[in-house]
């Protein structure tokens, strides 16, 4: 197996997410997707750096509290692969490590000879990954797997910056192209800085999730008017235009 001999980049991939939850939990999930395909270079070792440009708006109490993956790469031998997810602070998850290669031996050093990888790596998935191989399914590594190592390395830590996904080809004869990824965080707020969630302070947050969006704008107009309701932000006695304007300068997470 050869080291590493270069690093190789594509260009840089600026994406944004809106700040709308994607999927139910107790904390506010978000998605940052990658989706220009690259090739990875065969063989050698290189590194193919793919960038996630996680851009939130701007909270210095924002941390990270549950992260998946989900990934696409054609490849007609997953063996060759060695994957990592890197961190802006530098902090590296592997999480394919030549699949196949140590609990099945075929075949012999080189290896899971299955064709492909589309997949949602995740910490609760009942699968690890190094336990999956096939030459006949296609794509040889999907559904929902546990990433080689844990993704708990970020947990705790804040979530913007530039993430990336490093992938590698260290056995010549098979080439393969990343075809797209999405980085799936759930976020929260950590008000005192010990790296756990915590109760903010956060008057328009009327459904207590620890933003203030849509939803809590939603539940303030259909209260328009209304007395002693919980919407009554600013104490008037009715649910009127000045707790309209704490909802909107509230916008975004609790602080």
């Amino acid at each position: 197996m050869n080291t590493i001999m270069s690093l190789v980049s594509v260009p840089f991939l600026t994406l944004f997410a809106a700040l709308t939850p994607v999927m139910q939990s107790n904390a506010d999930s978000f998605r940052f997707e990658a989706t220009v395909p690259a090739s990875i270079p065969d063989g050698t070792g290189a590194v193919r750096s793919i960038p996630i440009d996680v851009t939130l708006q701007d909270h210095s109490d924002l941390i990270l509290t549950g992260i998946e993956l989900e990934l696409d790469i054609e490849h007609p031998w997953v063996g060759d692969l060695v994957v990592s997810l890197r961190s802006p602070t530098g902090v590296v998850t592997r999480l394919i490590d030549r699949n196949g290669q140590g609990p099945f031996g075929f075949p012999g050093p080189f290896g899971c000879g299955g064709d492909d990888v589309s997949m949602v790596l995740s910490q609760d998935a009942a699968t690890i990954v190094d336990d999956v191989c096939s030459i006949t399914e296609t794509p040889v590594l999907a559904g929902r797997l546990r990433p080689h190592e844990s993704f708990s390395g970020h947990l705790g830590s804040a979530p913007g910056g530039v993430w990336f996904i490093d992938l590698q080809d260290v056995q010549s004869g098979d080439s393969g192209n990343f075809i797209s990824a999405a980085l799936v965080m759930e976020i929260e707020v950590d008000c005192d800085g010990d790296g756990l969630p915590d109760e903010c302070d956060c008057p328009g947050d009327l459904n207590g999730d620890g933003v203030v969006d849509g939803a809590d704008l939603a539940d303030l107009l259909s209260r328009w008017g209304q007395t002693g309701v919980p919407a009554d932000l600013d104490g008037d006695g009715s649910v009127a235009g000045g707790d309209l304007s704490i909802i909107l300068a509230g916008w975004g997470f609790c602080s």
